[in-house]
């Protein structure tokens, strides 16, 4: 193998790391030279090797100082597959669940090697920040030895909210796909061994890589490739907003569920960044810029007027495509009342009826969670049944905020039922159900935040089993109650099933009508 010289850095150790996996001619070679040995396939099916390569300059060992691990050594890893890389092949895994990122998801095992090859090895000593709360650091971490604590600073809280994080953790996952600041401070619990990847080797190798010859572009009748036919091309959508946002966000996803059926095949891979509370009409000519430069398509809900004007200036200036999400509903509305809008910024929530009937539904939906109380079940709007983790408490909340009162049960094979579930209503009742491997997926995520593992809680022989006889609980005791898929449904989208069911119920949708007092 070739040998790699080292470059000494001040804050950079500059002792030849130990090979872990490469051969014992390798590993005594390092006694002899500070170079790292480089071991290359001779071929796709030769058994891979890793290759750490020490910091390639001093801008990047004063990137690392700069956070505060002024011990750290940054090295990379190079991996081609293979028994002898037990890093690589467990970077692949993880990056695979990573549930942030799913584009990796249906990613090729190629992609996904040249994503590990691409990452930087961070080792740092205890105590040492690794990110900072609010830094521009675009990079996604994941944990391979050691532990890292995740402080989360929130205005209302005097102290930070902590999270530990071991091996096969991460964090960084939002930020690396959207480019955003972190969102946790990262601090070393212990010495802990770190593998990076930064959003501009994410996006080159999983958005920007070149296809093959014979499938880089389809070409028609005409012989023109059509870009829109490339599965990996990324296709930006920036949200602009004076104030939350949230209106703008839930409609373009809403908007988007109408590509699923080609996104990540034809139409590419949609990224979506938000940019919220903008107030100058310096920020709105950047983000326009911006837009520009990623081609994106912006979209946004901005009513100051000013800002509203400025922003569509740059667009049409610059040629970027856009979308005034409320422009035309706006406008109908000045016809219809006769009078010109406000344009003032945000929502006033009027303290009436229908929002007291919010505020005692969630209240109430809080006081009976996960099963207790049943002698105030039969209070309930709508009682959930299912296993636990299968989405009952967030999917209770979310219809709570609607206005509905919501019971829980957590069902527990073997475990008899409080009469009370029986004695309600029945048309109350909905049951959840669960794919053993989804639900498996999200067992482990859990134990992982308490530092457990290898627990019959996340065993998947034994999930087999509690489906399969929730399934039959369902069938002998609530043969009335309709069974909801929640494996790749997401709480609005089941939320949305329950509503649809519940008013179908009352006949059709004009049977179904109601008025809003807000």
């Amino acid at each position: 193998p070739r040998r790699l010289g080292c470059l000494g850095a001040p804050g950079v150790t500059t002792e030849a790391p130990r090979l872990r996996g490469a051969s014992a001619a390798a590993r005594g070679a390092q006694g002899a030279t500070l170079g790292v040995a480089l071991a290359v396939a001779a071929s796709t099916t030769a058994t891979a090797a890793l290759v750490k390569r020490r910091v390639r300059s001093t801008a990047e060992a004063g990137t690392l100082r700069r956070r505060g691990v002024a011990g750290a050594r940054l090295v990379a890893l190079h991996a081609r597959g293979g028994d002898g890389s037990a890093d690589a092949e467990f970077l692949k895994q993880v990056l695979r669940e990573i549930k942030e990122l799913v584009v990796l998801e249906k990613s090729e095992d190629e992609t996904l090697m040249r994503l590990v090859a691409s990452m930087d090895e961070v080792l740092v000593e205890k105590n040492e920040i690794v990110v900072r709360q609010g830094e521009k650091d675009s990079s996604m971490y994941i944990v391979a030895e050691g532990e890292v604590v995740l402080e989360l600073t929130k205005a209302e809280s005097a102290e930070p909210l902590t999270r530990p994080v071991t091996r096969g953790g991460y964090f960084g996952a939002v930020e690396v796909l959207g480019k955003t600041p972190q969102k946790v401070t990262a601090r070393a619990a212990q010495r802990s061994r770190l593998w990076r990847i930064d959003s501009n080797k994410f996006d080159d190798i999983i958005f920007g890589g070149a296809q093959p010859a014979a499938e880089a572009v389809d070409e028609g009748e005409d012989g023109v490739g059509d870009e829109s036919c490339s599965a990996t091309a990324l296709r930006e959508i920036f949200i602009v907003s004076d104030s939350t946002a949230e209106s703008a966000k839930v409609s373009v996803q809403t908007a988007l569920r109408q590509f699923d059926y080609c996104l990540q095949k034809t139409c590419g891979v949609n990224r979506t960044v938000v940019y919220r509370f903008v107030r100058t009409i310096k920020e709105v000519e950047e983000i326009v810029g911006r837009a520009g430069e990623a081609d994106a398509l912006v979209v946004f809900t901005v009513m100051e007027t000013s800002l509203h004007e400025a922003l569509i200036a740059a667009c049409k200036k610059q040629k970027v495509e856009y979308c005034d999400l409320w422009g035309g509903l706006l406008n109908s509305l000045e016809k219809k009342f006769g009078a010109k809008r406000s344009g003032v910024t945000g929502r006033k929530q009027a303290v009436n009826e229908e929002y007291m009937k919010i505020v005692k539904a969630i209240e109430y939906t809080r006081k009976v969670d996960d099963g207790v109380l049943p002698n105030a079940w039969a209070e309930c709007d709508i009682m959930l049944v299912g296993p636990s983790r299968a989405g009952k408490t967030p999917l209770a909340f979310y219809l709570a905020q609607r206005g509905f009162k919501v019971a829980n049960y957590p069902l527990v094979p073997d475990e008899e039922a409080p009469p009370e579930l029986f004695k309600l209503d029945q048309n109350k009742c909905f049951a959840l159900t669960i794919n053993p491997e989804k639900l498996r997926a999200i067992r482990v995520e859990r134990m992982k935040q308490f530092g457990r593992s290898n627990t019959q809680y996340a065993d998947l022989a034994a999930l087999k089993k509690e489906v399969s006889w929730i399934k039959t609980f369902y069938i002998r005791k609530g043969p009335t109650w309709p069974v909801i898929d929640t494996s790749d449904a997401g709480v609005v989208e089941t939320a949305s099933r329950i509503m649809e069911i519940l008013d179908r119920r009352k006949g059709d949708s004009l049977a179904a009508a109601y008025v809003s007092m807000d």
